[in-house]
C-alpha cells in the first residue's frame, strides 16, 4: 500500500503530461471535449471522492462515481450535454490557465491530493495538487465544474444507475 500511495503522489506532482497541453484547450473546438475525470484522495488505499464522465458503449455519456474510500464505483445515466456544460465552464474561467501542479510552501506529507483531467481531441487540462489549489477564477473555475457533477449525482434516481464496476477493473 505504501508503493502505491508514494506512486500517487509522484504521478501527481510530476505529471508526464505537456504543460503546453492545457494552454491549447482555448485552441480547440468546444464540442472536441471527451472526458472529464476528477480524484481527491488520501492515506487510504482507495479514493475519499472520484467521478468521470465519459461516453458509454452505446454513445451516450454516463457518470463514473465512486467515494467513501470505497472500491465500488456506481455507473448513472448522465446528461448528453453534460461535457459540453464543462467545456463551457472551462471556457468561462480560462481553465487552460491552471498549473499541472500545485504544492503549498511549505512541505505537508499527510497524503491528501486532487487531481483533474479535461481531455479534448488534441489537447487537455491536467492539473492537480497536493494540500494546495490554485486562486481566485481558477478555483472558481474548478469548484463550478464540481458542483455541476454533484448535483447531478444529488438529483439522480435509483432508476438513473446504469451499472457497477470497481476501482480494481480500472
Amino acid at each position: 500500500m505504501r508503493h502505491i500511495l508514494a506512486f500517487s503522489i509522484l504521478a501527481t506532482l510530476f505529471s508526464c503530461t505537456d504543460p503546453a497541453s492545457n494552454k491549447m484547450v482555448g485552441k480547440v473546438s468546444p464540442e472536441t471535449i471527451r472526458e472529464y475525470e476528477y480524484s481527491y484522495s488520501g492515506t487510504m488505499m482507495w479514493y475519499i471522492t472520484w467521478h468521470r464522465i465519459e461516453k458509454g458503449e452505446d454513445g451516450h455519456l454516463r457518470l463514473l462515481h465512486s467515494s467513501g474510500c470505497e472500491p465500488d464505483i456506481t455507473i448513472y445515466r448522465c446528461p448528453d450535454d453534460a461535457l459540453a456544460k464543462i467545456d463551457g465552464m472551462v471556457r468561462k474561467y480560462k481553465l487552460w490557465r491552471l498549473e499541472n501542479s500545485y504544492s503549498p510552501k511549505l512541505q505537508i506529507l499527510d497524503g491528501h491530493m486532487w487531481h483533474t483531467y479535461i481531455g479534448y481531441d488534441r489537447a487537455s487540462i491536467s492539473t492537480g495538487g497536493s494540500n494546495a489549489w490554485p486562486g481566485g477564477k481558477l478555483a472558481a473555475g474548478l469548484s463550478a465544474i464540481e458542483s455541476y457533477v454533484q448535483s447531478i449525482i444529488d438529483s439522480s434516481t435509483e432508476a438513473d444507475i446504469i451499472g457497477t464496476d470497481t476501482h480494481a477493473n480500472r
